[in-house]
């Protein structure tokens, strides 16, 4: 993965993989992108966090990386998917792209209510987007869900000490998702 900038929002540009037998003509890289929440802050307001996935969501479904963007995440009263459809709606993605998954609490909550609307909407290769440091620990959880991922762009981290963080967050977060999955899964 390389370190690009576009639209003033640093990024790890994905690196694709090629679906089976090469990428046709006008054919994307995937189904869909899986751009995966975060918490919001309060009154339903996103954060700072969301934002820059979201953008990264929305310049790779400019780009033409898949003609739709699964936008992840339940809570409440208002969910993170629901805050993430107005946000890719004004960066133009139009809405007949955005199927939004409101269920899920947790990354392991992502990784199988995702995996069953993929499914019911007959979509299987995906790009999954999040925080940089989040993406080894969802990646895991979407394979053990059965989501066949060909790529994935992470928002890194704006310093040091958030990398530092974020890193011993998910070292920790890694055992309890994993459990999560057995669970879930049983």
């Amino acid at each position: 993965m390389g370190i690009g900038k576009r639209s003033g929002i640093p990024h790890l540009t994905p690196t694709l993989s090629a679906p089976e037998g090469g990428e046709g003509e006008g054919r994307a890289a995937a189904d869909v992108i899986v751009v995966l929440g975060c918490k919001l802050r309060p009154g339903g307001v996103a954060g700072g966090q969301l934002r820059r996935r979201m953008a990264l969501g929305a310049e790779l479904y400019a780009a033409g990386t898949a003609p739709y963007l699964l936008l992840v995440g339940g809570g409440g009263p208002v969910t993170e998917a629901a805050v993430m459809r107005e946000l890719a709606t004004a960066a133009g993605v139009p809405d007949s792209a955005l199927i939004c998954e409101t269920r899920s609490r947790n990354t392991s909550e992502n990784a199988v209510h995702s995996a069953r609307m993929l499914h019911e909407h007959g979509l299987r290769r995906i790009v999954l987007v999040s925080h940089a440091a989040h993406l080894f620990r969802a990646r895991l959880l979407f394979r053990i869900a059965g989501v066949e991922i060909v790529g994935s762009a992470g928002v890194p981290p704006r310093s040091a000490i958030e990398a530092v963080a974020a890193a011993f967050y998910e070292a920790l977060a890694l055992p309890r998702s994993l459990a999560r999955m057995l669970w879930l899964r049983a």
